[in-house]
């Protein structure tokens, strides 16, 4: 008996004390923001299922800081005694990511893992303990005001819906019911998710994970169907459609006889007048024996044309459809719109800086051969999943047995590359000198972004692709330093970049998507460290350095290893927890390398860590 009391008392203890540790507990994925615009607000909604902490409206606006009458007016032509309709304001915050912020009137003695269960899906303990690092997480006071951050998303400017609608996935929800019961398509609740979800979205799963969330397209407030109530829809949709089909049957009967009746009534016509024209015919045949042939040999001209013209329309449309969807430029387009290709608009290599109609855009120059190793798969699947970390292709101009052109996006602030390995001034004439550099926000973040593009392109695209040519030269940085990886393989990186080629691919020839991670690899430890992938002498890969450092466990010479222009300006558990990430995608076997999800997830808990106000130098 005595036994079995300490056990059940240490039960309780440990309990307890994991429930006062949020670490214990899952964190919270925010939504991206598709154009970091720090403070960008919108108005929309999250969706609450009743629970025994919020049973009914009336509950629930007791606790939430909303007005109650702006609630229930909200929620009244929403609420069913199961869900609740909850107004909130989305903002963009500094780190890239969406969020929402409630003021929860606490109970006495409730905690902040309280608070999360309460609005499940929708907030996470952590959350709310970084919002409120001043205040104990658990036995909380009577009346305490805790922030509470809610997830949610603001469409982007060329989104036709007005609301993304945050919903917390219950036990067995799927998607297919999930937009029957919101009255959209599928593909558009898995397009939309795909697109705001910084973790992707898997498109080729019906079944959801209780707890995570979802957006909800809408173009107004949200209409939610019961099940019940939307399978009686739906049937009453199939009348209707079975009813109109009959309608349009009968009027196409009633067609079909008046115009056999017509055409009766010629014929009796006809037959009554043909011996008039008997005589007439005779003379008229002749007349028209030559007009015959001249129409005759008109109509075989016109046809001919008409083929050749049918043809070629053939030929466009298979070669647009093959070549990626992009605009077809003339050279001479292409000419002026770089000033004759002058070496005043040469941004680096074969580079070449153009504008079109006001707007900038990259052009570079490719022979007729590399031109032909493009991968147009790629380039399709990117076309219809445009990804705001995926270099856009715009178009190209092909000149055969010449040089052809590739047109891009251009990015303002140059490539990774040129940041990491150009020293504190920027070379290119195209970016601003100065002494500036990249921050450890900033380093870790494009780390985020050029994982989420291959994540994207592993995962999310059907089919999948490979991308088979990511190094620090081939990701770019916008305005905003947001990353973007440029175009796939075009046959030449081997030869080139050979540091950055996983052992299989050298020994092999196999490309995989681990080909992709290993090459991520590298970049990261270029990203920690400010060197090149190999040294000039070839004596030494940062791969090789990094494997030597973790093994003796001594942050002091990880900091020695770092890259000069950071400083101590990082957290240098964060450098470690980077620095292992890093080493794990350069192992030489493949199965043991992280997959772009996993690293994805990883990356999304340091953005997490890093303080509010981002410093974009």
């Amino acid at each position: 008996m005595m036994q079995l009391t300490v056990f059940v008392f240490f039960h309780l203890v440990i309990t307890s004390a994991l429930s006062l540790n949020c670490d214990s507990f899952p964190t919270l994925q925010y939504y991206q923001c598709l154009k970091k615009i720090p403070d960008k607000k919108c108005n929309t909604y999250a969706i609450l299922h009743a629970n025994s902490h919020y049973p009914s409206l009336s509950n629930l606006t007791s606790l939430l800081s909303s007005s109650p009458a702006d609630l229930l007016e909200d929620a009244n032509a929403f609420s069913n005694s199961v869900n609740f309709l909850i107004p909130i304001q989305c903002k963009c915050n500094s780190n890239g990511f969406s969020t929402a912020e409630l003021t929860k009137i606490s109970i006495k003695g409730e905690s902040f893992s309280d608070i999360a269960e309460s609005l499940k899906g929708l907030t996470s303990c952590s959350a709310i303990k970084a919002k409120n690092p001043s205040i104990r997480p658990w036995n909380l006071p009577e009346g305490k005001s805790i922030i509470v951050p809610v997830k949610c998303a603001c469409p982007a400017s060329d989104d036709s819906r007005k609301f993304l609608v945050t919903y917390p996935v219950k036990e067995g929800d799927t998607l297919t019911e999930l937009a029957a019961q919101f009255n959209i398509t599928r593909d558009l609740l898995v397009s939309a998710n795909a697109k705001y979800s910084a973790l992707g979205f898997r498109q080729d799963q019906d079944n959801l994970v209780p707890t995570s969330t979802l957006v909800i397209p809408s173009q107004g407030k949200p209409i939610m169907e019961r099940p019940e109530e939307s399978i009686r829809v739906k049937k009453q949709r199939r009348r209707r459609r079975r009813t109109k089909k009959w309608m349009i049957g009968l009027f196409v009967a009633i067609g079909v006889i008046g115009f056999l009746a017509c055409i009766g009534i010629g014929l009796a016509f006809f037959f009554t007048n043909v011996r008039k024209k008997r005589e007439e015919e005779s003379s008229i045949k002749k007349k028209r024996g030559s007009d015959v042939e001249m129409q005759q040999l008109s109509l075989s001209i016109r046809t001919t044309s008409d083929k050749k013209v049918s043809f070629e329309g053939s030929q466009y449309n298979v070669e647009e459809e093959t070549k990626a969807r992009v605009e077809s430029y003339a050279f001479e387009d292409l000419h002026k719109a770089t000033e004759g290709f002058s070496s005043s608009n040469l941004i680096a290599g074969s580079v070449f800086q153009g504008r079109f109609n006001g707007k900038n855009v990259a052009v570079k120059r490719v022979s007729w051969e590399k031109m032909s190793k493009i991968d147009y798969e790629v380039v399709v699947n990117g076309a219809i999943h445009r990804h705001p970390n995926i270099m856009a292709m715009l178009g190209t101009c092909l000149v055969e047995g010449s040089d052809s052109f590739i047109v891009f996006e251009y990015a303002k602030n140059g490539s990774l590359k040129d940041w990491i390995h150009g020293g504190l001034a920027i070379k290119s004439h195209f970016i601003a000198s100065c002494s500036c550099f990249l921050t450890w926000n900033q380093r870790v973040k494009i780390c985020l972004d050029a994982a989420t593009a291959l994540q994207h392109m592993h995962h999310i695209m059907n089919p999948s692709c490979v991308h088979g040519n990511v190094r620090s030269r081939n990701i770019f940085l916008d305005e905003d330093f947001t990353a973007k990886l440029g175009l796939a393989r075009l046959g030449d990186e081997q030869e080139s970049d050979s540091w950055y080629l996983a052992p299989e691919l050298v020994s092999q020839g196999t490309v995989l998507t681990g080909t992709d991670v290993f090459a991520l690899g590298v970049v990261m430890l270029e990203v920690l460290s400010g060197k090149p992938p190999v040294e000039r002498d070839g004596a030494g890969k940062v791969s090789d350095e990094i494997k030597r450092i973790l093994e003796t466990e001594e942050t002091g010479e990880l900091r020695g290893w770092m890259d000069g222009a950071l400083g101590e300006s990082y957290c240098i558990d964060a450098a470690v927890m980077l620095a292992n990430l890093a080493r794990s995608c350069v192992e030489d076997d493949a199965s043991l390398r992280p997959n772009a999800g996993e690293i994805v997830e990883k990356l999304l808990r340091l953005v997490e860590e890093l303080p509010e106000k981002d410093q974009l130098s």
